[in-house]
């Protein structure tokens, strides 16, 4: 075992952030651990001890010391871990930024409106053997920091998009690196539209300017020690120069204009009053580069024009080595697809997603600065015909979030199937949760971060991410008397209070905290889940009845394909019983979270509403025998996840959705509501083969024919390409859109097994299916890693092998399916077994063997062609005679025998009863046994 590192806030080394609360966790790693492991805390600044811990059990690898923390001060962390032969200490450290202190600092920058980059530049002298040096900075747009033309730390598009009106936040940089010679050094600050200024949002057409304010301005304060232990400190103020940028024109759906030729030119310079009500230390992680990927394909046109393919959709920017001569003037286009060997733009509306440069003539590498786009294509604009593509790559940008989750099985399209689900993630998670990263949009809609929310934090460490943008809504809360709006920040639309969407106040907190065990966001937040759920309440005391979401404006089962809808936008769900399902559950969620909190008054209250709900919601949806008043996919996979049925109906509720299904042709036809829990509320209620059939369908409607389609991310629509790759143009059709791909949660949930119970407890219940050989995924527990691998291991499927890692600190029970005992090297366990933290490889035979074999749910066209079958087939199924007949089986074979019991009756044949299709089944059973053995 060994200690494998130590987080500050779920953070490594964080310097500046708010620091409201201060949650130390040490991870470690091994085969096995000790029973009686202890702990020990000890925090210094400036070489003194603030504060020491006794030594004390480690039943948990975390500490919250209760410290004063002071302003600009770096605190240095000692985790110490001892047990019998073993002891080891590791260090790591966090800083704190401005806190509450002011220096004195002025916000700077042009008044003139026409100007839209600018540089504010200060000559700084810096005497010699400086102990230490700090920049505090934030600017409006979007801001970049050079010292002497090197970039100040690694991070793009600060300060990152906030409500700039209610706040702004301030970053803490270690300039010291970039100040150890002594003289005269140039601070310049660069700044561009961005999210503050530029065009933004979707009540107007292609956004509106100056949703947040019409001026660049920035505020700093560069602080150094010197060699005698004394302070200096520059600030912003009025002996700055201004000067007009480089960069033209820049803005999130525009791109960025760079010409490197044009002199810089001074501007008056003018000082202003702090623009946002708060300013504090950042909550936002730094949007960095990650990926760096490659062109792999250079595509020369129809038209003649060169176009680039990355291979890889995604979010960020094209970089390049300019060898172009002095006064050169070019331009990349940037795009999701092609069409027709051209590169198609449409989908972007009127999104400009061009970066255009003129070349000073020297060699050195060229980027945009204040922009970022969605693609996988770029197209070249007056560039040479011979141009060198190692010259050119793509950068991916993204959140600084740990990868902590992935899944891998024997499956191609499967793989990249969650390739594309992780990637869609890391395209759309820059500050906030963006619907798509191309089109002219980009805003942090809340329905996609809500249904997202689990899947996501299998993927990464989104805590932090979590955090901010949740203060984000409650910002937004805060103004519109705990209503949420539709996308935050707000920008320029202020409609919300929409079931799903607005249920974002209390689904990404209580995620969050059972994913990491961490309180902070829900004390965070505890208020503003609560004024949700009672905006909520408010609104239905208006109608027939408080305890149901009735008659409101809400956008229902987004993009499902049983629409009704005229234009084609939403299921035909009702909205009344999906906002009502959602009204109770985020009730549920508030209770828990009340009492996680201690808060007596309020679990009782909100338990009592959520329970009022649950009884109403049955008395509305519900007839009195207990069967549910509409049989859509979506309406019956909610009401099965969110235990929202009468008393004994769960197997009837079940055999609904299945009838439902064989009548869609066992294929989807849910949108954004509906698909998250379709394939849960199968597998949980005893159809997980339904289930996998229905993920590893490959034809329309489906996630592999994306897939089957080239995607590499997650489409808005589950048609957003059609079968002759031709794009549907209907307005609104982003290729990298990840809500659908919320069926990641069901993978690592219901086909890994990895089932979190509490922060700290897992069940591992593995999917085994037939359709898989062998499948493994991994994900991290609020102590550390858990793993999971299963692998059918022989073509008959009687061996059965699984391998886990529970981490320290944990417990899982396993259970393992088809199984009532199973071995760990030469030990029986019996099925249901609690296991301790370690590595475990368990073996066993299962009571029935794992083989892939038809089922009455399965097409005819998998197996009419097999005589032998269909000859045994035609004894069991009462109207086999009938597709015998001429054009029957042609016309007929797209659909199961199930199916076609039902319909069958409409022509004179008898329903195939239960004895009946067990008899089928257990033919089919018969016969893909039998084909293992040959």
């Amino acid at each position: 075992m060994n200690n494998s590192g130590i987080s500050i806030n779920q953070m490594q080394t964080p310097i500046g952030y708010k620091f409201d609360q201060i949650t130390i966790h040490c991870s470690v790693v091994g085969m096995d651990y000790p029973t009686e492991l202890e702990k020990k805390l000890t925090i210094q600044a400036a070489d003194k001890v603030v504060y020491e811990s006794e030594w004390q059990a480690a039943t948990s690898l975390d500490f919250q010391p209760a410290l004063d923390l002071a302003p600009r001060t770096r605190y240095v962390v000692h985790v110490s871990l001892r047990a019998a032969d073993y002891t080891e200490t590791k260090a790591t450290y966090f800083e704190t930024g401005l806190m509450d202190q002011r220096l004195g600092v002025h916000w700077i920058g042009s008044a003139d409106a026409s100007v839209h980059g600018l540089q504010l530049v200060k000559q700084v002298t810096i005497p010699r053997g400086i102990k230490q040096a700090r920049l505090y900075i934030s600017g409006l747009g979007l801001y970049e920091t050079y010292i002497d033309g090197h970039k100040v730390g690694a991070e793009y598009l600060a300060p990152g998009f906030t409500n700039y009106n209610y706040y702004t936040q301030i970053a803490t940089h270690d300039v010291t690196d970039l100040l150890t010679e002594a003289g005269v050094h140039t601070l310049t600050i660069s700044l561009g539209d961005g999210w503050f200024r530029g065009k933004l949002g979707i009540k107007q057409h292609g956004g509106k300017m100056n949703q947040y304010g019409n001026a660049l301005m920035a505020v700093a304060a560069l602080c150094f020690t010197d060699e005698a232990g004394v302070e200096k400190v520059i600030t912003t103020d009025a002996t700055w120069k201004c000067m007009r940028s480089r960069i033209s024109h820049s803005g999130i759906y525009y791109g960025e204009d760079l010409d490197e030729t044009v002199s810089l030119t001074e501007l008056p310079l003018a000082q202003f009053e702090q623009p946002a009500k708060y300013l504090f230390d950042r909550l936002s992680l730094p949007i960095t580069t990650h990926e760096k990927l490659p062109v792999v394909k250079k595509i020369m046109t129809p038209s003649g024009t060169t176009v680039l393919d990355f291979g890889q959709n995604m979010a960020g920017w094209v970089t390049f080595t300019n060898r172009l001569p002095r006064g050169s003037k070019v331009a990349l286009e940037y795009g999701e697809v092609l069409q027709d060997g051209e590169l198609y733009r449409g989908n972007l509306r009127s999104a400009r997603a061009t970066f255009t440069y003129v070349s000073d003539g020297t060699t050195h590498r060229v980027r945009p600065h204040f922009t970022y786009f969605g693609f996988r294509y770029v197209k070249l604009i007056d560039f040479p015909k011979n141009i060198n593509v190692t010259d050119f790559s793509a950068w991916a940008l993204y959140s600084d979030m740990k990868s902590i989750g992935n899944i891998t099985t024997n499956d191609p399209l499967v793989n990249r199937l969650f390739k594309n689900v992780l990637w869609g993630q890391k395209s759309n998670f820059l500050d906030v949760p963006t619907d798509c990263p191309q089109r002219d949009e980009r805003l942090g809609w809340t329905g996609d971060a809500a249904i997202f929310a689990q899947t996501a934090s299998y993927n990464m460490n989104t805590f932090s991410f979590n955090r901010k943008f949740m203060f984000d809504v409650a910002v937004e809360q805060s103004l519109h008397n705990g209503k949420v709006p539709l996308y935050c920040p707000a920008v320029d639309e202020h409609d919300g209070g929409k079931a799903v969407w607005s249920d974002v106040a209390t689904i990404i907190p209580w995620v969050t905290y059972t994913r990491t065990g961490d309180l902070a966001v829900l004390k965070q937040n505890f208020g503003a889940m609560m004024s949700w759920v009672d905006w909520v309440h408010d609104y239905a005391k208006g109608t027939r009845n408080e305890f149901l979401w009735l008659d409101g404006d809400q956008l229902g089962d987004w993009l499902a394909l049983d629409t009704e809808d005229i234009l084609h936008l939403k299921g035909r769900t009702p909205d009344d019983l999906i906002a009502s399902a959602y009204y109770y559950y985020s009730a549920k969620i508030v209770a828990q979270t009340a009492k996680l909190l201690q808060a007596k008054h309020e679990s009782e209250y909100y338990e009592l509403l959520a329970n009022k709900i649950h009884d109403a919601f049955i008395n509305e949806f519900f007839t009195g025998s207990g069967r549910l008043l509409t049989d859509t996919q979506t309406a019956l996979a909610l009401c099965l996840e969110f235990d929202l049925y009468p008393a004994n109906t769960q197997q009837s509720l079940t055999g609904e959705l299945v009838k439902r299904l064989e009548k869609d042709c066992n294929h989807l036809t849910t949108g954004f509501v509906g698909t998250p829990v379709l394939l849960p509320a199968l597998s949980k209620n005893g159809q997980h083969e339904l289930a996998c059939q229905i993920f590893l369908n490959d034809d329309y409607p489906s996630w592999l024919y994306q897939v089957k389609h080239g995607a590499t991310t997650i489409w808005e629509r589950w048609n957003s390409i059609d079968s002759n790759g031709k794009i549907a143009e209907n307005g609104m059709n982003s290729l990298n859109h990840y809500s659908t791909g919320a069926v990641m949660q069901w993978a690592y949930e219901q086909l890994i097994g990895i089932q979190p119970i509490t922060p700290t407890q897992v069940t591992i219940q593995p999917g085994i299916t037939a359709k898989f050989r062998q499948v493994a995924g991994r994900t991290e527990l609020a102590n550390g890693q858990v793993a999971v691998a299963w692998q059918i291991m022989n073509i008959q499927g009687d061996q059965i092998k699984v391998t886990l890692d529970i981490p320290y600190g944990a417990t899982a029970t396993v259970n393992l399916p088809r199984a009532k005992n199973w071995q760990i090297a030469d030990r029986q366990y019996k099925n249901g077994t609690q296991l301790q933290p370690g590595h475990y490889e368990i073996m066993y035979t299962p009571t029935k063997a794992f083989v892939d074999q038809f089922t009455v749910y399965t097409p005819l066209s998998a197996y009419n062609q097999d005589k032998t079958l269909t000859t045994q087939l035609a004894t069991l199924v009462p109207f086999w005679s009938f597709l015998t007949l001429p054009g029957n089986m042609q016309n007929f074979q797209a659909y199961s025998l199930l199916q076609l019991s039902h319909e069958m009756r409409g022509i004179g044949f008898p329903e195939m009863t239960p004895a009946q299709i067990d008899k089928i089944n257990q033919l089919f059973a018969h016969v893909a046994l039998a084909n293992t053995k040959e």
